[in-house]
Order: structure tokens, then sequence, then C-alpha cells
């Protein structure tokens, strides 16, 4: 019985040495033809242990197209979604980026070639979820020394000789400016969605000087202290000839409100669209005497449009591979809604930037554009003006006729933008992070512009220069 029982246990132990090693073969020698085929040398074998799973991983991924390597992926800031930043995809305006802005791939914020020019009053610029920025534009346009009768320039001497309805002009520009001071306020809802409200304080001042008036000077008229009157006994001439008068107009001009929206941000290039309106807050309500005893009102002379109005914007911009070039292209309308209670409507306008910008470095530089404007002109008229211009012998002034409004005109401009050291090394992308200086954030820019082509309706004073100013805070 106990040499059975030894040959039986005997028997077991070679039975199981035999199924360890049946086991050892089929988990670790696989199949040659499904091409995994690990080699079972202790040689090879005791290194992988030492081996992490990244190397691993990394090891894998390189037997694979070399375009889907997991090496310098930028991290998105919304955690569900990751997107490489060079194909165009559609963002959300309630979201945040699929991409992260700080990324080589995306057009970056952070350098000066990639502020607009001081023209566009920030209209072309966005801002990050939560950052506010507060601003301060101020514009000059400086206006004359010539008339224009469409595209061709005259002086005061060919203006004595314009006619409307057959009557000559008694007054004319020797002297006009525009100026306007705009206190602004921007903020990033989302990255993608920022804030805009613009609040313009006007300054429109000109100087005119009395014109011989032709033939009206002379038969039927006689002097009183050395005016001129008429059959009514009103003045035709209340001052000397070739003597001067002014008119000034200071006040809040429309105040607008607009959102900016990211509709594509990659590979270095973004698009974006400007959507917004303007309040009827400007007067409209500014006048002079005619010379006939009349209040009449220089459409031009106005501080707003007396009427709500829309804005819409289209904005591109582009940098280049190494950031130290930016250009862009924005085109921006205005619509005024309806008539307004003087009985008239200003026509729709357009205005055109191209602009490229080089940095000189990392905080300072300059931009060149070509600079284009449309207005439309008036429907309707000031029911005063209308009656200054039936009853009088003469026009008061050329900016009292309704048809003699709107025009276009293109330019050439020449710009510089400077951030202050520290902003653009680092940025602000959160409230709560707080400036390393007191420089750090402030924006300058300024901005010239000269025209090389205009084209009004009717006889208008042209447009001689402009300038744009401006100062913004980041935070």
């Amino acid at each position: 019985m106990k040499k059975l029982y030894l040959f039986f246990h005997r028997i077991t132990c070679c039975v199981c040495v035999l199924s360890f090693w049946s086991l050892e073969e089929f988990c670790f020698a696989g199949n040659e033809d499904d091409g995994v085929i690990i080699d079972k040398t202790k040689e090879k074998n005791q290194n992988l242990p030492n081996v992490s799973p990244t190397e691993i991983f990394n090891k894998l991924s390189n037997r694979k197209d070399p375009s889907l390597s997991t090496q310098n992926i930028p991290t998105s800031i919304a955690p569900e979604t990751v997107v490489l930043g060079r194909e165009p995809s559609l963002l959300l305006p309630w979201e945040n980026s699929k991409v992260d802005l700080d990324s080589r791939e995306i057009w970056s914020d952070k350098i000066a070639a990639s502020d607009a020019p001081a023209g566009l009053m920030g209209t072309a610029h966005m801002h990050r979820k939560y950052q506010p920025m507060i601003g301060f534009w101020w514009m000059y346009m400086n206006m004359g020394p010539d008339y224009y009768q469409g595209s061709d320039a005259m002086n005061l001497n060919g203006l004595e000789a314009i006619r409307f309805a057959g009557k000559p002009v008694a007054m004319g520009d020797v002297s006009m400016f525009m100026e306007q001071y705009m206190p602004m306020l921007m903020l990033g809802l989302t990255d993608n969605l920022t804030f805009m409200a613009m609040f313009p304080i006007w300054n429109k001042q000109m100087d005119m000087v009395g014109l011989p008036m032709g033939g009206f000077m002379s038969g039927g008229m006689h002097g009183v202290g050395g005016m001129h009157t008429g059959s009514g006994g009103f003045p035709l001439q209340p001052m000397p000839l070739g003597s001067r008068m002014s008119m000034k107009a200071v006040g809040l001009g429309d105040v607008n409100f607009q959102w900016i929206y990211k509709l594509l941000d990659f590979h270095r290039h973004r698009l974006q669209i400007n959507f917004g309106f303007s309040a009827p807050t400007g007067s409209i309500d500014e006048t002079m005497s005619d010379m006939a005893g009349h209040r009449v009102f220089p459409y031009d002379m106005q501080l707003g449009l007396g009427v709500p109005a829309f804005i819409g914007a289209v904005t591109y911009l582009g940098q280049s591979e190494a950031r130290d070039w930016g250009w862009g292209v924005q085109g921006y309308t205005t619509v005024p809604l309806g008539r307004n209670s003087q009985g008239y409507a200003w026509g729709n306008s357009f205005f055109g930037n191209g602009w490229i910008a080089y940095n000189f470095t990392d905080w300072i530089s300059i931009n060149v554009s070509g600079v284009g404007s449309y207005q439309g002109g008036i429907h309707g008229a000031n029911p005063v003006n209308e009656l200054s211009i039936r009853t009088a012998p003469f026009i008061a002034m050329p900016d009292i006729v309704a048809t003699w409004t709107g025009g276009e005109w293109a330019g050439a401009a020449l710009g510089m933008n400077m951030r202050m050291p520290g902003f653009a090394r680092e940025g602000f992308q959160k409230v709560a992070i707080s400036p390393e200086s007191a420089l750090q954030g402030n924006f300058l820019t300024a901005q010239i512009v000269k025209p090389v082509y205009q084209s009004w309706n009717g006889v208008q004073y042209g447009m001689n220069w402009m300038a744009t100013l401006s100062w913004q805070w980041w935070y």
C-alpha cells in the first residue's frame, strides 16, 4: 500500500510540472501571425520593470503617424474640450475658449502688434474672461481749407459763384474742427464675448466769413447802419463783408453699447463680429441765426442722430509665426432707425480699415493703414432750414442744405502702439492678480490720417487731417 501511494505521488508531481510548463508556453508564446511576439530571454525581460508606463506609451505612439504625436498639444481652458488650434472651430459666445489662449498656435493678445490702430476706437480687440478695461480716446478732425463740389476742390472765391435754386451762398467756412472725447468701459464676459460701452463728448466749432452774395447785394436793397436789409426788415448782411462769425456745439453725443463675439480662433488667425446699438442721447437742436430771422440747424453741427441706430462690424486679425508682424481688416457700419423729431434721417455710414503692424519690441509697434469712409446723405429735411431756403433771397450757408450732405473719402494713416513693460510679458488673466507695478497694464496708442481722395454730395467743406490718441488700462 505504501508503494502504491508513492507511485501516485510521483505521477501527480510530474503532471503539475508539465502543467506549469504548458501554461507558461500558452501565456507568453504568442502567435507570430498576430505580430505579438514577446522575447523571453532573461537579458531583455529583466529591463521591463525599469520602464515607466509613459515611456512605453511614447514608444508605442512613435510607431504610428508622427502627426498624431501627443507632444506640444495645448491644453484647453474649457476642460471638456481640447482643440489643437490649427483647424477652424466655431466658438460659442457664452463659453470660454476651446483653445489655450497662450498657445503658440493661437493669435496672441500679449504683443504690441496685436493692438489695432487707434482710429478704430477699441472696436477691434477683446478681453479674456472677467478682464476689465477702462480707456479714454481723443479724436480731432480738422476740416478745410477747401470746399468740394463732388471731388473738385474750390476756395471761397469759387464758393461765391455757387448757386442753389438760383440763390447765392451768404456765408462760407474759413475753419472748422470736430473734437471728440470718449471714455470707454470694456469687460470680458467670457473668453469669447466682450462687452463695451462708449460715451462720446463732442466739441464742434466753425468760423464763417460773409460773402458778396453776387447780384443780390444790389438793386432793391438799402443800407441801414452798415447792414443791408430786405423789404421785410430782416438783416441780409448782419456783418460787414469779410468779417467773421462763429458757431460752437458742445455736449454728449450718442452713447453706444456693443458686444464683440469671437467666431474663430485658429493658427494665429482670428475672426470676430461686433453687434450693438447707439442711444439718441446727443442733441439735434443746435441752431444759429441765418440773417433772415430764422434759427437754422446746420446738419454737421448736431451732436447726435436723433434716433437709435444699429451698429455692426466684422474684424479679421492675423499674426506671423514669429509674432513680429500683425495685420487686420475691419468693416464697421452704423444704420439709423427712422427719422428723428426734426423730420430727417441720416443715411447709413460705413468705415473700412486695413492695416499691418510691426513689433520693434514686445511693447512698441508701428502700423500703417488704408482707410475709407462712406456717409449716406440725409433723407428729408429740417423744416426751419427748408423755410429759410425758400423765403430768403440767399442760402445762409451750405451746411443747411439737406441734399448737400453725405459723401466719401479715402486716406492713408500712420500709427504707433505702446504697452508699458510688464503686461506684454505676463498679462492679467484673473481679477485676483495684482499688477507688478503702477505702469503694468497701461496702453498708449496714436494715429494720424491724411485723406488722399474725397468726394462730397453737392458743395461741402472738405476734410484736411484727423488724429487719434488713446490711453487704456487693462487689469
